[in-house]
Protein backbone atom coordinates (compact mmCIF):
# COMPACT_ATOMS: atom_id res chain seq x y z
CA UNK A 1 0.00 0.00 0.00
CA UNK A 2 1.53 3.20 -0.80
CA UNK A 3 1.81 5.96 1.41
CA UNK A 4 -0.43 9.28 0.98
CA UNK A 5 2.76 11.37 -0.10
CA UNK A 6 3.77 8.55 -2.90
CA UNK A 7 0.25 8.39 -3.58
CA UNK A 8 0.18 12.22 -3.98
CA UNK A 9 3.14 12.26 -6.76
CA UNK A 10 1.87 9.61 -8.64
CA UNK A 11 -1.59 10.92 -9.34
CA UNK A 12 -0.18 14.34 -10.19
CA UNK A 13 2.28 12.91 -12.25
CA UNK A 14 -0.78 11.36 -13.83
CA UNK A 15 -2.30 14.26 -14.05
CA UNK A 16 -0.19 16.33 -15.76
CA UNK A 17 0.82 14.13 -18.50
CA UNK A 18 -2.81 14.00 -19.08
CA UNK A 19 -3.31 17.64 -18.74
CA UNK A 20 -0.50 17.91 -21.52
CA UNK A 21 -2.03 15.52 -23.60
CA UNK A 22 -5.31 17.34 -23.47
CA UNK A 23 -3.95 20.88 -24.81
CA UNK A 24 -1.18 19.87 -26.85
CA UNK A 25 -3.21 17.00 -28.70
CA UNK A 26 -7.03 17.15 -28.14
CA UNK A 27 -7.97 15.27 -31.25
CA UNK A 28 -5.84 12.07 -30.61
CA UNK A 29 -7.08 12.23 -26.93
CA UNK A 30 -10.96 12.80 -27.77
CA UNK A 31 -10.14 9.71 -30.29
CA UNK A 32 -8.49 8.03 -27.82
CA UNK A 33 -11.71 7.82 -25.53
CA UNK A 34 -13.61 6.66 -28.46
CA UNK A 35 -11.52 3.62 -29.28
CA UNK A 36 -11.45 2.88 -25.52
CA UNK A 37 -15.53 3.14 -25.45
CA UNK A 38 -15.98 0.58 -28.24
CA UNK A 39 -13.37 -1.65 -26.56
CA UNK A 40 -15.08 -1.86 -23.37
CA UNK A 41 -18.35 -1.84 -25.59
CA UNK A 42 -17.63 -4.95 -27.19
CA UNK A 43 -16.07 -6.90 -24.11
CA UNK A 44 -18.55 -6.41 -22.17
CA UNK A 45 -21.42 -7.53 -24.40
CA UNK A 46 -19.13 -10.98 -24.89
CA UNK A 47 -19.00 -10.74 -21.30
CA UNK A 48 -23.17 -10.48 -20.88
CA UNK A 49 -23.64 -12.29 -23.79
CA UNK A 50 -21.27 -15.39 -22.44
CA UNK A 51 -22.88 -14.75 -18.79
CA UNK A 52 -26.65 -15.22 -20.38
CA UNK A 53 -25.59 -18.59 -22.36
CA UNK A 54 -24.55 -20.37 -19.05
CA UNK A 55 -26.65 -18.98 -16.60
CA UNK A 56 -29.68 -20.75 -15.48
CA UNK A 57 -33.56 -19.50 -15.25
CA UNK A 58 -34.46 -15.96 -15.04
CA UNK A 59 -30.77 -14.67 -14.90
CA UNK A 60 -30.46 -15.74 -18.35
CA UNK A 61 -32.63 -12.71 -19.38
CA UNK A 62 -30.85 -10.32 -16.73
CA UNK A 63 -27.95 -10.56 -18.77
CA UNK A 64 -29.16 -10.73 -22.62
CA UNK A 65 -30.78 -7.45 -21.83
CA UNK A 66 -28.02 -5.91 -20.41
CA UNK A 67 -26.13 -7.04 -23.91
CA UNK A 68 -29.13 -5.13 -25.53
CA UNK A 69 -29.17 -2.30 -23.68
CA UNK A 70 -24.90 -2.07 -24.86
CA UNK A 71 -26.21 -2.60 -28.42
CA UNK A 72 -28.51 0.35 -27.94
CA UNK A 73 -25.86 2.66 -26.29
CA UNK A 74 -23.26 1.51 -29.15
CA UNK A 75 -25.89 2.49 -31.84
CA UNK A 76 -26.99 5.56 -29.99
CA UNK A 77 -23.10 6.06 -30.17
CA UNK A 78 -22.69 5.93 -33.18
CA UNK A 79 -25.38 8.49 -34.26
CA UNK A 80 -24.25 11.18 -32.17
CA UNK A 81 -20.40 10.42 -31.76
CA UNK A 82 -18.58 13.16 -29.73
CA UNK A 83 -21.31 12.21 -27.10
CA UNK A 84 -19.75 9.27 -25.73
CA UNK A 85 -15.91 10.47 -25.62
CA UNK A 86 -16.95 13.87 -23.48
CA UNK A 87 -19.13 11.10 -21.62
CA UNK A 88 -15.70 9.11 -20.57
CA UNK A 89 -13.64 12.67 -20.68
CA UNK A 90 -16.11 13.69 -17.77
CA UNK A 91 -15.82 10.51 -16.21
CA UNK A 92 -12.16 10.32 -16.07
CA UNK A 93 -12.48 14.60 -15.45
CA UNK A 94 -14.42 13.08 -11.83
CA UNK A 95 -12.10 10.75 -10.95
CA UNK A 96 -9.49 12.81 -11.23
CA UNK A 97 -10.66 16.21 -9.36
CA UNK A 98 -11.98 13.60 -6.49
CA UNK A 99 -8.38 11.92 -6.38
CA UNK A 100 -6.74 14.92 -6.34
CA UNK A 101 -8.69 16.10 -3.58
CA UNK A 102 -8.52 13.62 -1.35
CA UNK A 103 -4.73 13.05 -2.48
CA UNK A 104 -4.13 16.88 -1.27
CA UNK A 105 -6.44 16.58 2.18
CA UNK A 106 -4.39 13.26 2.51
CA UNK A 107 -1.32 14.83 2.33
CA UNK A 108 -1.29 18.21 4.71
CA UNK A 109 -0.26 17.87 7.85
CA UNK A 110 -2.88 20.79 9.05
CA UNK A 111 -5.79 20.04 7.74
CA UNK A 112 -7.17 23.56 7.65
CA UNK A 113 -5.02 24.42 5.21
CA UNK A 114 -7.31 22.58 2.70
CA UNK A 115 -9.50 25.64 2.65
CA UNK A 116 -6.77 27.60 1.40
CA UNK A 117 -4.66 25.33 -1.11
CA UNK A 118 -7.92 24.15 -2.93
CA UNK A 119 -9.56 27.62 -3.74
CA UNK A 120 -6.01 28.62 -4.87
CA UNK A 121 -6.02 25.95 -6.89
CA UNK A 122 -8.95 26.35 -8.88
CA UNK A 123 -8.57 30.23 -9.13
CA UNK A 124 -5.03 29.17 -10.30
CA UNK A 125 -7.00 26.33 -13.06
CA UNK A 126 -9.30 29.57 -14.09
CA UNK A 127 -6.09 32.18 -14.78
CA UNK A 128 -4.61 29.36 -17.06
CA UNK A 129 -7.24 28.45 -19.01
CA UNK A 130 -8.23 32.13 -19.64
CA UNK A 131 -4.56 32.76 -20.03
CA UNK A 132 -4.50 30.08 -22.49
CA UNK A 133 -8.02 31.01 -24.31
CA UNK A 134 -6.27 34.65 -24.78
CA UNK A 135 -3.17 33.80 -26.36
CA UNK A 136 -4.10 30.56 -28.59
CA UNK A 137 -7.26 31.48 -29.33
CA UNK A 138 -7.75 28.13 -31.44
CA UNK A 139 -8.65 26.61 -27.99
CA UNK A 140 -12.13 27.50 -28.63
CA UNK A 141 -12.51 24.64 -31.00
CA UNK A 142 -11.84 21.98 -28.39
CA UNK A 143 -13.28 23.97 -25.52
CA UNK A 144 -14.21 20.80 -23.43
CA UNK A 145 -11.25 18.75 -23.53
CA UNK A 146 -9.13 22.05 -22.81
CA UNK A 147 -10.97 23.02 -19.47
CA UNK A 148 -10.51 19.13 -18.27
CA UNK A 149 -7.01 19.41 -19.71
CA UNK A 150 -6.35 22.47 -18.03
CA UNK A 151 -7.75 21.58 -14.82
CA UNK A 152 -5.98 18.49 -15.03
CA UNK A 153 -2.67 19.87 -15.49
CA UNK A 154 -2.90 22.48 -12.73
CA UNK A 155 -4.48 20.28 -9.78
CA UNK A 156 -1.51 17.54 -10.65
CA UNK A 157 1.09 20.35 -10.88
CA UNK A 158 -0.22 20.99 -7.39
CA UNK A 159 -0.35 17.63 -5.88
CA UNK A 160 3.17 17.24 -7.38
CA UNK A 161 4.58 20.07 -5.45
CA UNK A 162 2.91 19.33 -2.33
CA UNK A 163 4.02 15.91 -2.68
CA UNK A 164 7.74 16.65 -3.05
CA UNK A 165 6.75 19.39 -0.16
CA UNK A 166 5.19 16.95 1.93
CA UNK A 167 8.33 13.96 1.74
CA UNK A 168 10.67 16.71 2.07
CA UNK A 169 9.35 17.59 5.33
CA UNK A 170 8.64 14.47 7.11
CA UNK A 171 12.07 13.16 6.15
CA UNK A 172 13.99 16.06 8.04
CA UNK A 173 11.80 15.11 11.31
CA UNK A 174 12.82 11.70 11.68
Amino acid sequence: MLDSKTSCLIRGIVGVIFGFLALLIPKEVEAGFYGLFWVLIGLLMVLFLFLAITARGDESMLWFGLSAALLIVGVISIIIQGFVAVMLILAVAAVAIINGFTDITLALEHPRTKYILIPVMIITAILVLALLFYYFPGFESHLFLAVVGTFALVFGLFSVILGFYSSDKSQRTT
